[in-house]
């Protein structure tokens, strides 16, 4: 049943683009040939993580989140009434009946430990949706995955393509763009950002240009599906529109535009002396020290009152199960108590106690150094220029890591020459569009900043900085001036 559900979704994708292409601005020859190249992406994302990382079998995110979508959607089958409320947030992880399947996930509970939103449950949800269809193929979960990632990107060219000098050009950027194409067309967070992402950018100009329901319902999902899916990105994207928002109410204001940068640094550093909940600089110090936990690998634990880490060479110090780990030898490690984010230095003691497992997580291969933040402003301001040259540079061909590192390295080439040549080569811009670039710029740079100073994990920061990437390929498909060979 699995292949008969995807040979029928398949043919229902080229069919729904077929019913759609007049609303597109794309001709059905290029609708179709850029979803077969969305769909060449997709497969090469499943098959290297099924073959290649993971001998046979899915491997990664996309395994768990299949894993845990499939034990949610079983949930469903047997307390529908219950499942709806899980799939709108209104669950209670209390209910006896739900408690058996949510011990035997992966990641729904990943991220408890103190971040500001747990961002794999919206994907799972979804994918939970999806077993009622794909009979646990994950092909068809892919499939699924990538076509909302391609309506995304539809929606982002048919936003901004009449300010580009070549349509064509800057569609298949947005589709075959490598780190973009790549993790951009998978069972991943960064497929259902392009999709959120898409509505976001359509909802603002369309609601400017008309004011009805449907413009805004448009924009509101994407700003949920932006906020909830990849937190980060989707704060920053959101928020910094406010500066193409008060450009439309000012007509435009050179004045305003020229001191757009000089407010959001002001309001970066205004929010690292916010109180606790909402400081910055917290924040930014818990998540680099939460992520460099995780890059040397550790064994992670929670007891009555915190959350623990230990050093992963000290493994054989536990006895371990699927959901608890029971201390045999002295070891030293570091706790963080619950509600705070500062880690204290410790030694916890063998017992019989079983405490429950978080997460047993071996060093990872393109783990590299990152000076600690540790709370300090001058820290966040030193270990800047490092933060840029490890999102807008790496990974180098010297850097540890697996095959992934070469595609990643040629895509940071591509876009650097890209954005050399649009630059060499660029238009003169009227006032709205030169809105646009600050924004997104300014929205790209700030989302670079924060993955370089919290991300220790070179194959992270090639996935997490998509969103960065997506902004930039706009801005400068934009700034690009019509040449002689233009479409």
């Amino acid at each position: 049943m699995g292949i008969i559900s995807f040979i029928c979704v398949l043919f229902l994708s080229y069919f729904v683009l077929y019913l759609r292409r007049a609303k597109t601005d794309i001709s059905l020859k290029w609708l179709w040939i850029g979803w077969t190249v969305k769909l060449g992406f997709a497969v090469s994302f499943i098959l290297i993580f099924t073959h290649y990382y993971g001998n046979g079998v899915l491997f990664g995110d996309a395994a768990n989140f299949i894993n845990d979508s499939q034990l949610i959607h079983q949930f469903g089958e047997e307390h529908p009434f219950e499942y709806v409320q899980l799939l709108v947030g209104l669950e209670d992880e209390k209910w006896f009946e739900l408690d058996p399947y949510l011990r035997e996930t992966q990641i729904w509970s990943y991220g408890e430990n103190g971040d500001f939103l747990n961002d794999n449950r919206l994907i799972i949800r979804l994918n939970s949706l999806f077993h009622f269809i794909s009979f646990g193929n994950p092909y068809v979960h892919l499939l699924l995955m990538a076509f909302l990632s391609f309506v995304g990107i539809l929606l982002i060219y048919k936003s901004f393509y009449k300010w580009v000098s070549h349509p064509i050009f800057f569609y298949f950027c947005l589709i075959g763009f490598p780190s973009v194409g790549f993790w951009g067309s998978g069972i991943s967070k960064e497929s259902l950002f392009i999709f959120g992402l898409g509505l976001f950018f359509y909802g603002i100009m369309t609601l400017f240009a008309k004011r009805s329901l449907f413009n805004f319902v448009i924009l509101a999902i994407g700003v949920f599906v932006l906020f909830v899916n990849k937190p980060y990105a989707g704060l920053v994207v959101v928020s910094l529109s406010l500066i193409y928002c008060l450009g439309k109410l000012t007509h435009w204001s050179r004045l305003f535009r020229r001191i757009a940068p000089l407010l959001v640094l002001l309001g970066l550093v205004g929010f690292t002396f916010t109180p606790a909940p909402f400081n910055l600089l917290d924040k930014i110090s818990y998540k680099q020290k939460d992520l460099i936990n995780m890059g040397q690998g550790g064994i992670f634990f929670i007891t009555d009152s915190s959350f623990c880490a230990m050093d992963y060479r000290y493994l054989d110090h536990f006895t371990t199960t699927e959901t608890h780990v029971v201390v045999q030898k002295p070891t030293q490690g570091e706790y963080k108590l619950f509600g705070e984010s500062t880690f204290y230095p410790f030694e916890i003691q063998p017992s019989a106690k079983p405490y429950e497992r978080y997460l047993i997580q071996p060093p990872s291969s393109s783990f590299i150094p990152l000076t600690p933040i540790e709370n300090s402003r001058s820290n966040l301001l030193l270990v800047t220029p490092e933060a840029l040259i490890n999102t807008l540079l790496r990974p180098f061909p010297a850097d540890a890591g697996g095959i992934l590192k070469y595609l990643a390295f040629f895509s940071n080439l591509l876009l650097i020459s890209f954005i050399t040549f649009a630059l060499i080569k660029r238009k003169p811009l009227n006032e709205e569009q030169k809105y646009w670039v600050t924004y997104l710029l300014l929205a790209a740079f700030v989302i670079l900043l924060f993955i370089g100073w919290t991300t220790p994990i070179v194959g992270a920061i090639v996935r997490y900085k998509i969103a960065a990437e997506i902004l930039l390929i706009i801005v400068f498909s934009i700034v690009l001036k019509p040449l002689k060979y233009a479409d």
